[in-house]
């Protein structure tokens, strides 16, 4: 199992050339009549291993011996609509129970209920402590943006110690992921006159604006509505989009460096079956310099030559209206840096942050993992 479609395309290469056709694939980008045939021959025993997210768990494998649950901390895993509703890797668990099945759950940054389970003697646990090859892990480097603002180092949303780094990156022809996990040109729309938002009348909350199709979209229930040209409360034409998201940052990216190749991966980009495995194999093919992503990016791509990553807005991850705010963030900015210095150099993350002594941050500056979950900072 793993949490996104987005992954699938490489780990299917990598199986192919040890079980050969025996390996399947299943996900929902497939028709439904490719689905059922799919369902088919893994019913038939024709795939030894089958490759899905979530929904591939419910396939019916005879003599099912091994569940491999990757990335399992993902919040991908949980179903949360349409019906029915269920967590994967529980669900994974709960199968292999009652098949006899073994499961193997596997991550870096393990989810608070796993790792609790792994301490108690529960599950077993196992642990790597040294990167494949040896690599070394990347540097982080925590960038205080009140510094930045206070000293007018800033160019939009990028500080001028990431925008050096990027250039340095670039000039070497190194390739850089910048991280802001939230897609669309900006989170919402304002009137500058009363501070009247649009909202989703389906399920109240802000409408996200969408340069490049013009609109306003619910990034709940799908909704979506023209761009509008004056406020709904006092009928001015003073509006503003405020904040920022990954098309935003694509478009910022491209004034600032013309000439490099820019590209960005979020789900209104990758929304065809062969989207995701075309712009990952173009950004392996060194076809993409920059490439801007939601939190696609940050799961367990393997990229040789990616030498710099930038996290845009810590703290809209620490700041997000959850419970699992820091566990999500910690994860989230932990798993991004491991894109960074994969193969032949120690790579470099740069976060930018307001809370820039924030002990999350702290935590994944050393990649103390141990730290983060003894000192209960989920």
């Amino acid at each position: 199992l793993l949490p996104e479609i987005s992954l699938t395309g490489q780990i299917i290469e990598r199986l192919r050339k040890v079980f050969g056709n025996k390996v399947g694939i299943y996900h929902s980008k497939f028709s439904h009549n490719e689905q059922a045939e799919i369902w088919q021959k893994v019913r038939k025993g024709e795939y030894n291993v089958v490759i899905g997210p979530r929904s591939a768990v419910f396939l019916p494998v005879p003599d099912l011996s091994l569940i491999i649950v990757d990335e399992e901390h993902d919040t991908s895993y949980k179903q949360f609509d349409p019906a029915p509703r269920y967590q994967a890797r529980d669900t994974a668990i709960y199968r292999g129970v009652k098949t006899g099945a073994k499961v193997m759950l596997g991550t870096a940054t393990p989810s608070l209920e796993s790792y609790y389970n792994a301490q108690r003697g529960k599950y077993g646990l196992v642990s790597l402590m040294e990167r494949y090859r040896g690599m070394e892990m990347p540097e982080v480097d925590i960038v205080d943006l009140r510094d930045e603002v206070r000293k007018n180092k800033m160019k939009t949303h990028f500080s001028s110690v990431l925008l050096d780094q990027l250039v340095a990156a670039l000039d070497k022809n190194e390739q850089v992921i910048l991280f802001q996990n939230r897609r669309g040109f900006s989170p919402f729309v304002m009137c500058d006159e009363c501070g009247w938002i649009p909202y989703c009348t389906n399920c109240d909350v802000s409408l996200t604006y969408h340069k490049f199709s013009n609109d306003l979209r619910c990034h709940l229930c799908g909704y979506r509505k023209s761009m509008i040209k004056e406020c709904g409360n006092c009928q001015s034409t003073a509006l503003s989009v405020k904040g920022f998201g990954t098309e935003k940052i694509e478009d910022e990216i491209k004034l600032l460096y013309p000439k490099a190749r820019v590209q960005r991966m979020d789900q209104d980009t990758v929304r065809t079956k062969e989207g995701h495995l075309k712009l990952i194999s173009k950004f392996e093919q060194g076809e993409i310099d920059i490439l801007v992503g939601t939190q696609m990016v940050t799961k367990g791509l393997d990229f040789d030559n990616v030498s710099l990553i930038g996290v845009l807005s810590a703290d809209q991850l620490l700041n997000y209206p959850d419970f699992r705010a820091n566990e999500r963030a910690f994860q989230l900015m932990a798993q991004v840096s491991g894109r960074s210095g994969r193969k032949y150099r120690k790579g470099k993350v740069i976060i930018q942050a307001y809370s820039s002594d924030h002990p999350v941050l702290m935590d994944v500056k050393n990649h103390d993992m141990q730290t983060f979950y003894e000192k209960g900072r989920g």
